[in-house]
């Protein structure tokens, strides 16, 4: 088999066929979805794409389309906030398409899975605007199980790395299976009780946890140093505490962080 090359965006290497192997031990061994998000993020740049965004599982309720319990990407703050109204989500078309497709599909060609409305085409504009161009989404179902997808972006007016969708689409499908069994190992490790922190709270507490300042913490996730803060004040609100120790504590004591999220 003909070995993949691309471009390592620093310019210093470029990355081979082991070196996608590599991505995928990486999400396989991941020890918590912060983790998986990070793999990804590194593996968007090496394959010389701009963001990425990985869902499990579209649910429609009440002719609404939600995104379930696995959220992990590192689109523009903005963005992300506003897909957090379930409302605004509804008319993605990537998600519609995502569900009539089995094969990966570039954001050009959603014409030809689905019969976009006028406010599917608003909703792209709404994503140019905000700095998502073109896209390469791979839809992931399993049957009887979870369904979702994992997408790889580009600028606005940047063209997809064509070389690089076929690695794009072999992470895609690990990254999914990792980020699946780590949530259902989290879900059954929950208590019934007690407080739970979102999974940004999570990806912020786990970098704390490891010493990061809240500036690395930001840049190893795509946010600003002051949202950092923001998700680990209100971690420390949930759990009533008043120092970050005692937040780790308390998240290690309830099952919500492990030793390996720590330690790794």
């Amino acid at each position: 088999m003909a070995a993949w090359r691309f471009d390592r965006w620093a310019g210093i290497a470029v990355s081979s066929l082991s070196d996608v192997q590599n991505y995928v031990r990486a999400v396989r061994d991941a020890p918590s979805l912060t983790d998986v998000g990070l793999v990804l993020k590194d593996a968007t740049r090496r394959f010389r794409f701009d963001h990425f965004a990985l869902a499990q599982k579209t649910h429609v309720v009440g002719g609404m389309r939600t995104v379930g319990a696995v959220r992990l990407t590192d689109f523009p703050e903005g963005w992300v906030e506003k897909l957090a109204n379930s409302s605004f989500l509804a008319d993605d078309p990537v998600l519609l398409a995502s569900e009539r497709s089995v094969a990966p599909f570039a954001w050009t060609n959603l014409g030809s899975i689905i019969k976009l409305t006028p406010r599917q085409r608003a909703y792209m504009a709404h994503a140019r605007s905000a700095g998502l161009g073109e896209g390469f989404t791979v839809p992931i179902h399993v049957p009887g199980d979870a369904s979702g997808l994992c997408s790889f972006v580009m600028q606005d007016g940047s063209p997809l790395p064509a070389e690089s969708l076929p690695a794009a689409q072999y992470l895609a499908c690990f990254a999914f299976e990792a980020a699946r069994r780590l949530k259902r190992a989290a879900a059954q490790q929950e208590a019934a009780d007690g407080p739970r922190l979102t999974q940004r709270q999570l990806d912020c507490l786990v970098l704390v946890a490891r010493g990061k300042s809240n500036w690395v913490a930001g840049q190893l996730l795509g946010l600003s140093e002051q949202t950092v803060h923001k998700y680990v004040e209100a971690a420390k609100r949930r759990y009533g505490v008043s120092t970050r120790t005692e937040l780790v504590v308390r998240a290690l004591y309830d099952g919500q962080l492990s030793f390996g999220d720590v330690l790794n």
